[in-house]
């Protein structure tokens, strides 16, 4: 083996060791989350997000970063996916930030053809050239310990890039989920691991139960940053089939259940109702609102009253912020 090649694959085993550990990873005190006003997809906040990251004390200098959307599916009409312009500002903001390599990764849980997502066109055309799109579905990938016990997975299978990266920057939209009350940052890990292990719709993680793999993926996978769409979320049937909802901001921040659980107070939801945010709550930080400090835009401001399926409406919460 080539010297270069032995030290390309000693640095993908470390990053992918590093991926584990994530609930140790507690804040001495309550964890930061931002609201950046953001009323419309036309504009530039890639210096003001680079502001509150670098706020966060997230240090990017020289570092591979990659941003993992969500692009579940394609539907022109609908507000699935998260919005091209926040991925471009969320990359530019990255470059801003002095990091050597940005890319954009995604393993879409329905759409087999990454033209339909994460290779589109569109999303090309707006991103710097040196921010690189790579499809996670059918590329090689690293064999990670499972951390957790509920699935009964022992390990998962982690897109090469993925483990590959230094920072791992998780970018969901702030949707109502039709099984799972909402789906956020947590559950926007299932898009790391590659279809062609997992099938369409991440199969074998449905068979295991979605709260189960996503409380196995949360203890597993280290996430450095987080930055949810909430310019137009989605309500009622979601993740595909609901209907937008308009709300004004991105919700950022280092700690993945406190930016959920201040997502899901907005989205007029107590998160210690939502059973897997309450069971990541025994290992994550960040679930209670004491447990949070938002800097920026005043949450009663950008509060909504998501419409969701009945059988979650018992879990909406009383007035918060």
């Amino acid at each position: 083996m080539k010297r270069r090649q032995f030290l390309k694959d000693a640095t993908l085993l470390a990053n992918a060791v590093a991926l584990s550990g994530i609930a140790q990873n507690v804040p001495p005190e309550p964890c930061p989350v931002a609201l950046l006003a953001m009323s419309d997809y036309g504009r530039d906040l890639s210096r003001e997000i680079a502001a509150v990251m670098s706020e966060d004390g997230l240090k990017l200098q020289g570092k591979k970063v990659l941003l993992k959307p969500n692009f579940v599916e394609a539907h022109p009409e609908r507000p699935i996916n998260t919005h091209i312009a926040v991925i471009a500002n969320a990359a530019h903001a990255c470059l801003r930030l002095g990091a050597a390599e940005v890319i954009v990764g995604e393993a879409s849980g329905h759409r087999r053809d990454p033209w339909f997502s994460v290779l589109n066109p569109s999303l090309r055309g707006i991103l710097d050239k040196k921010v690189k799109c790579v499809d996670l579905n059918h590329g090689d990938a690293v064999s990670v310990p499972n951390a957790g016990r509920r699935t009964g997975l022992p390990v998962f299978y982690v897109a090469k890039p993925v483990a590959g990266a230094d920072i791992l920057i998780s970018m969901p939209k702030m949707k109502t989920h039709h099984w799972m009350a909402v789906t956020l940052c947590l559950k926007n890990l299932f898009g790391i691991l590659p279809g062609i292990y997992y099938g369409w719709p991440k199969n074998l993680l449905h068979f295991r139960g979605i709260d189960n793999s996503i409380l196995d993926l949360a203890r597993t996978i280290k996430v450095h940053y987080n930055i949810i769409d909430g310019v137009v979320g989605m309500e009622g049937d979601g993740p595909i089939m609901g209907k937008a909802k308009s709300v004004g901001t991105l919700v950022l921040g280092p700690f993945s259940l406190a930016a959920d659980a201040t997502a899901a107070r907005l989205m007029g939801f107590d998160p210690q109702r939502i059973p897997y945010l309450l069971q990541a709550g025994r290992f994550l930080p960040g679930l209670k609102q004491q447990d949070v400090v938002i800097r920026g835009e005043k949450p009663a401001r950008l509060a909504a009253q998501f419409d969701c399926p009945e059988e979650f409406r018992g879990m909406r919460g009383g007035p918060f912020f």
